[in-house]
C-alpha cells in the first residue's frame, strides 16, 4: 500500500509542470500532458444537486487551466454501511472509482481489506505547490483531523474536508411552557426537564432509531460507551488511536469489557431503556440521517419536530440551516447531548465526550484507490490527481464548497478556510481536544452484518417489545458473533493483546 519511490518521482514532476501551467493559464496538451479522466464517486448527491454548484465551478477552472484532465461524476447508491461491500466488489474487478468516497470509520478499524487504498502520507508530507510558504500539505488540517485520517499503522489513507456535530434540538416554546429555563448539561437535568415536559403533555423527545445509517443508536453507542469505559480504556484500546478500532472493539469484547457481562457497559443500555416513558412513538420509522425530502420511512424527523409533535430530536449540525429553511429560525434551540455523570451513575468518568460522535464525519471525506484496485491508477495519473486534491484542499478555495455542499452547517478543516456563521453551532463543537472515541458496533466498524443486527434489537427494546433481559441475551450473542467473524476476515489472534 505504499507509494513507490517511481510514483513518487512522478507525483512530484507533474505537480511541477501543472503548477506552471496553472500560473500562465490554461496550456496546450503536449507529450508531457497525457488526457487523464478522473472518475469521482459521489454519496448522496447527484452532479446537478444545488450543493455540488460551487465543487463543479472550481473544478471547471482547474480543467480549463488543465485541458488534458477531465473529472467525470460516478454516482452510487451506497451508504456509510454498504460502501465497504461496494468497495471491495470493485476492488475485486479492479474497478474502484479514482477518486471514491470514504468515512474514517473503516479506515481506523482496520475493517478494509488491506491493499484497496493508497498510502497518501508522502504526498502529505510534500508542499502545497497552491499555498504560498507551506513546507507540508498536511500542516494545512486541523490538528483534531490528523487521528481520523490515519490507519492504526501510521499511514494516512484519507482526506477529510470538514467537521460535523451532533445536539439536541429543543422548541424553545414548549421548554418555555414547560417552565424550563436553561438547557440542561447532564443526564440527570435532561430526564427531570422530559419529566416537566410530559407533565405539560408535551413529547419530550424522538429517538430516531430507523434507517441504514443507524444514526441515533449508533450515536448513543459511541456517546454511553466512551464515557462508561473510558476508565477501562487502556485495557482494550490497543492501537492507542483517537478512535478506537475494530480490533480495539473485538479485543473489548473478548475481555468482557465490551460486554452485557460488564456492569458499566450494561448500565449504558439500561440508561436507554430507562427513557422509554419520554420517547415518541413510532420512532424506528425516523433517522436522523434521512433526506430532508424523503417521502417514505425512513423520514427525516425535522419536519416531526416543526410540527410541534415532538419536543426534542437529535440531530446533525446540518438540521440548523435545514430547519431555518423549514421556517423555524428562531423558534429552535440546541445544546450538546447530556454528559452522564457520576449523579446518574457511578460508573461513570465524569468527562465531557463532546466530540465523540461527528468529527471530521462531513462532505469531503476522500480516499484514492491502489493500482490493485483501480487498473486505470499509474503513477502519472495519481500525480494528476493529488494535484487536483491540492488544488481543492487549499485555504482559498476548500471554505467555499464545504460552505456550498455542506448548506453552511459543516466547518472547514482546512486552516484558513472561511466558516460559516450558523448560530448555536460552536455550542456543539468541544472546547478541547474530545476523549477517545469507543467505537461499537452499530457504525458497521467490526461487520456490517453486526450492525444491522444491533440496529433491529435496538428498535426493539425501545419501543418496548422486549425486556432489558432479553435484550442483553441477544446483543450479546451480536457481539461475540462479531468479534469471531472478524478474527476471522482478518486473520488475527486477539489473544496476544492478553487476558483482562
Amino acid at each position: 500500500m505504499k507509494a513507490t519511490a517511481k510514483s513518487g518521482m512522478a507525483y512530484a514532476a507533474v505537480s511541477a509542470c501543472l503548477v506552471a501551467s496553472t500560473l500562465v493559464g490554461a496550456s496546450r496538451v503536449t507529450t508531457r500532458h497525457k488526457p487523464v479522466t478522473i472518475h469521482w464517486q459521489l454519496n448522496t448527491l447527484t452532479p446537478n444537486s444545488p450543493q455540488m454548484r460551487v465543487m463543479k465551478s472550481l473544478i471547471g477552472k482547474y480543467e480549463h487551466a488543465h485541458p488534458w484532465v477531465h473529472v467525470k461524476w460516478v454516482v452510487t447508491s451506497t451508504n456509510t454501511n454498504t460502501q465497504q461491500a461496494y468497495l471491495v466488489t470493485e476492488a475485486s474487478g479492479h474497478s474502484v472509482p479514482d477518486i471514491t468516497w470514504e468515512q474514517y470509520g473503516e479506515v481506523t478499524s482496520g475493517t478494509l481489506p488491506k491493499g484497496i487504498l493508497a498510502n497518501l502520507t508522502p504526498y502529505l508530507m510534500r508542499p502545497n505547490p497552491y499555498v504560498s510558504g507551506n513546507k507540508r500539505w498536511i500542516a494545512l488540517w486541523d490538528k483534531s483531523a490528523l487521528p481520523y485520517m490515519r490507519a492504526s499503522n501510521g499511514q494516512y489513507y484519507l482526506l477529510v474536508g470538514s467537521q460535523v456535530a451532533t445536539g439536541i434540538v429543543y422548541n424553545k416554546a414548549q421548554f418555555r411552557k414547560s417552565g424550563i429555563t436553561s438547557t440542561p448539561k447532564t443526564w440527570a437535568q435532561w430526564v427531570a426537564d422530559m419529566k416537566k415536559l410530559k407533565a405539560h403533555h408535551f413529547v419530550p423527545f424522538l429517538f430516531a432509531d430507523g434507517g441504514s445509517d443507524n444514526c441515533n443508536s449508533s450515536w448513543y453507542e459511541r456517546k454511553f460507551s466512551s464515557e462508561l469505559l473510558h476508565s477501562a480504556l487502556r485495557q482494550f484500546n490497543v492501537n492507542h488511536a483517537q478512535v478506537a478500532s475494530g480490533l480495539d472493539t473485538v479485543v473489548g469484547i473478548e475481555k468482557r469489557i465490551i460486554s452485557v457481562h460488564n456492569p458499566a457497559y450494561a448500565e449504558g443500555w439500561k440508561l436507554l431503556g430507562s427513557l422509554r416513558p419520554y420517547l415518541a412513538a413510532g420512532g424506528s420509522t425516523y433517522d436522523a440521517c434521512a433526506q430532508l425530502t424523503a417521502s417514505s420511512p425512513p423520514l427525516n424527523p425535522e419536519s416531526l419536530f416543526v410540527k410541534g409533535k415532538v419536543a426534542m430530536e437529535w440531530g446533525g449540525s446540518w438540521f440548523l440551516s435545514q430547519l431555518d429553511q423549514l421556517g423555524f429560525k428562531g423558534k429552535y434551540g440546541v445544546f450538546p447531548f447530556p454528559t452522564i455523570t457520576k449523579q446518574t451513575t457511578k460508573y461513570s468518568a465524569n468527562i465531557n465526550v463532546t466530540g465523540t460522535v461527528g468529527g471530521p464525519n462531513g462532505v469531503g471525506e476522500i480516499a484514492i484507490p491502489t493500482h490493485a484496485a483501480d487498473a486505470s491508477m499509474t503513477p502519472y495519473k495519481m500525480g494528476q490527481i493529488m494535484n487536483l486534491l491540492e488544488y481543492l484542499y487549499s485555504p482559498q478555495r476548500e471554505g467555499q464548497w464545504v460552505a456550498n455542499e455542506g448548506q453552511r452547517s459543516y466547518i472547514p478543516l482546512i486552516k484558513g478556510a472561511k466558516a460559516p456563521k450558523v448560530p448555536g453551532l460552536g455550542s456543539l463543537l468541544p472546547k478541547k481536544f474530545p476523549p477517545v472515541t469507543v467505537e461499537g458496533i452499530l457504525d458497521s466498524s467490526v461487520t456490517a452484518q453486526a450492525a444491522s443486527s444491533g440496529i433491529r434489537l435496538v428498535q426493539s427494546y425501545v419501543a418496548g417489545d422486549m425486556s432489558y433481559a432479553q435484550f442483553a441475551s441477544q446483543w450479546q450473542t451480536v457481539l461475540t458473533q462479531a468479534a469471531q467473524q472478524w478474527k476471522r476476515q482478518n486473520h488475527i489472534n486477539v489473544s496476544k493483546y492478553g487476558k483482562k
